[in-house]
């Protein structure tokens, strides 16, 4: 069966703390928060595997699993690009500095 979602990982100028702000964040916003209430959602943080020698960021990254078929992908990725886009420019503004994100649907195999 297809585990569908999206993950959000975030690199150069991020920090494990940026990690778990933007998790918060996430959960919070509403669209997503009405589907983490209605346990059509979940976030997790998650170590990342791929192992890239050299690359700058945390290791954590953080998967959005639809637990149901309630939302589409392609809604989850665009409630969580907005989401993601407003928690950079707050970050921004309070502490200078973006760090750069990748967001994409997850693999058929939840990868």
């Amino acid at each position: 069966m297809a585990v569908l979602g999206v993950r959000v990982r975030l690199g150069d100028g991020a920090t494990a703390d940026d990690v778990r702000a933007l998790k918060a964040w996430l959960e919070r916003d509403e669209p997503l928060e009405d589907l983490i209430s209605g346990e059509q959602l979940r976030i997790e943080e998650r170590t990342r595997t791929d192992g890239q020698k050299g690359r700058l960021g945390p290791d954590i990254e953080l998967v959005l699993q639809l637990l149901s078929d309630v939302a589409t992908v392609v809604a989850l990725t665009e409630y969580t690009n907005r989401a993601v886009k407003t928690w950079k420019n707050n970050r921004r503004r309070l502490q200078g500095g973006e760090p750069d994100t990748e967001i994409r649907p997850l693999g058929p195999d939840g990868e």
